[in-house]
C-alpha cells in the first residue's frame, strides 16, 4: 500500500516537473531579442500582457504620402497560369499587369546582406509600418543560435529589374528583432527597423492574427517576392533576384504554426514574403512570411507573436528619425547627374567617407576626406542607377543617384 502511494507521488511529483519545464521552456520562447546594428547591443524584450480570449485583431495599413492610388487587384481565384490542381496562381512579373508605384504593391521590399563589401541577394519582406519590415528569422538570424547571420542588412522598397525605385529611398536596417531560440517550426519570423522611414513614402500594410481558420482562409491573397534561383523541376523561368513577382489565389491549409497553400511550390529568395490577404481599399492585412517554399508554407502569426510585434511597431514609431540627407543638412545636387555630383554639409557636419555601388552591389568608388563639401566625377560611368552611402559622424546615411547622358 505505502509503495503503491509513494508510486503516485512520484509520478505526481515528475509530471510537475515535467510541467513546471515545460511552462519554462514556453515562457522563454515568449521573449524577443533585439539587436541594434549601429552600437551592437543585445537587449531581451518581454512579451506584452493580452487578452488570450481576443480571437482576431489587425493593425492599420496606410497608403503613405507618395499618393492614393491602389491596385485594383483580383477579388476571385485565378483560372489560368496556376499551379496544376491548385487555386493559386504560378509567379508573373508584377510590372507587366499592374503599376508597381501603386499601393500596396509598393510595400514591398527586397533584402540584401552586406558581405565581402558588396551587396548580395537575401530575401524578400514587407513593409508595415513607416520604418518596419516583415520577413522570415531565417534570413536575419541562425536557427536557435541567438545570433544573426550577418553583420549589416540593406533594404530597397519596390526593386525591379535589376534597379532601386527613383521614387524610393533604400536604407540600412537598423535593429532586428526575432524571438529568443527562435526555430524554423513556429517562431521564423522577424521584423527590422530601418534607418529611414521609407514607408512614409511607400506606405504599409497591416499585421493581424485569426484564431478561426476557416475566417482567415475566407478570401484572396497575394504575395509579392524576389525569387532568386532558377529551379527547373519548378519552374523553367530564369529567376536572379533582381525582379519583383507576384502570385495569388486561395490558402487552403489551416495549421496551429502554418498556412499552406497544397500543391504548390517556392523559389529560393521568396523566403521571408507576406501571404497578403487583400479585399480592395478595406483590407491589406500579412497573416504571415514564407518560411517553406513546399506547398508555400508561411509562418502563421498568432496571437503572442502578433502582440509582441505590434508593440514593437507602436514602441518605436513615436522614436524620431533624422537620417534624411535633408534633415541633416546634406544637400545632394544635381541628381540626376551627367557628370559631377556635389555633397554640401553644413559648417560642423563633416562628411567622412563616400562609396559609391553598382547595383549589382560591386563597391565601384571609396573616398575617405574628412570634408564638408565633396564633389564626384561621375562623367566615366554608364548611364544608370547608382547607391551611394555617406558616412557623417554617427550617421550613414544612403541615396539612390541617376547618372544620366
Amino acid at each position: 500500500m505505502v509503495k503503491k502511494m509513494f508510486g503516485k507521488l512520484m509520478k505526481l511529483f515528475i509530471f510537475i516537473i515535467v510541467f513546471i519545464v515545460s511552462s519554462v521552456s514556453y515562457s522563454q520562447e515568449r521573449r524577443i531579442l533585439s539587436f541594434d546594428l549601429m552600437t551592437g547591443v543585445v537587449d531581451t524584450l518581454e512579451i506584452p500582457e493580452f487578452d488570450v480570449e481576443l480571437q482576431n485583431e489587425r493593425t492599420t495599413f496606410n497608403f503613405g504620402n507618395f499618393d492614393s492610388n491602389y491596385c485594383n487587384l483580383s477579388s476571385t481565384p485565378p483560372t489560368e497560369n496556376v499551379f496544376p490542381n491548385s487555386n493559386f496562381s504560378q509567379k508573373r512579373h508584377a510590372s507587366i499587369d499592374f503599376d508597381i508605384n501603386s499601393f500596396p504593391i509598393r510595400t514591398s521590399a527586397k533584402l540584401f546582406k552586406f558581405q565581402n563589401d558588396s551587396l548580395k541577394n537575401l530575401c524578400s519582406g514587407i513593409m508595415i509600418s513607416k520604418k518596419h519590415v516583415l520577413t522570415a528569422a531565417h534570413c536575419v538570424a541562425v536557427n536557435n543560435k541567438n545570433i544573426l547571420s550577418h553583420d549589416s542588412f540593406f533594404v530597397c522598397p519596390v526593386f525591379d529589374y535589376g534597379s532601386p525605385n527613383q521614387n524610393f529611398d533604400c536604407t540600412w536596417v537598423k535593429k532586428v528583432f526575432i524571438f529568443e531560440n527562435w526555430n524554423l517550426f513556429d517562431t521564423d519570423i522577424a521584423v527590422l527597423e530601418l534607418e529611414i522611414p521609407v514607408g512614409e513614402e511607400t506606405g504599409w500594410v497591416s499585421i493581424g492574427f485569426d484564431s478561426d481558420d476557416n475566417s482567415l482562409m475566407d478570401g484572396i491573397f497575394y504575395k509579392f517576392s524576389y525569387p532568386a534561383n532558377t529551379v527547373l523541376a519548378i519552374d523553367s523561368t530564369v529567376y536572379n533576384g533582381d525582379t519583383l513577382y507576384y502570385n495569388y489565389g486561395i490558402v487552403d491549409i489551416a495549421e496551429e504554426h502554418h498556412l499552406r497553400i497544397s500543391k504548390t511550390n517556392g523559389i529560393p529568395g521568396e523566403s521571408g514574403s507576406s501571404i497578403i490577404k487583400v479585399k480592395n481599399n478595406e483590407i491589406y492585412t500579412t497573416y504571415g512570411v514564407l518560411s517553406y517554399t513546399n506547398n508555400l508554407r508561411h509562418l502563421r502569426l498568432t496571437n503572442w507573436k502578433y502582440f509582441a510585434f505590434k508593440s514593437i511597431i507602436i514602441n518605436d514609431l513615436g522614436m524620431s528619425v533624422s537620417n534624411d540627407f535633408e534633415e541633416l543638412g546634406i544637400p545632394v545636387f544635381p541628381n540626376p547627374t551627367i557628370d559631377f555630383l556635389n555633397i554640401v554639409g553644413r559648417d560642423e557636419q563633416i562628411i567622412h567617407r563616400i562609396e559609391l555601388f553598382e547595383i549589382n552591389g560591386r563597391k565601384i568608388i571609396e573616398h575617405n576626406y574628412p570634408s564638408n563639401r565633396v564633389s564626384l566625377d561621375l562623367s566615366n560611368l554608364p548611364q544608370g542607377f547608382y547607391l551611394m552611402i555617406a558616412y557623417s559622424g554617427k550617421d550613414r546615411i544612403v541615396k539612390t543617384i541617376i547618372k544620366s547622358e
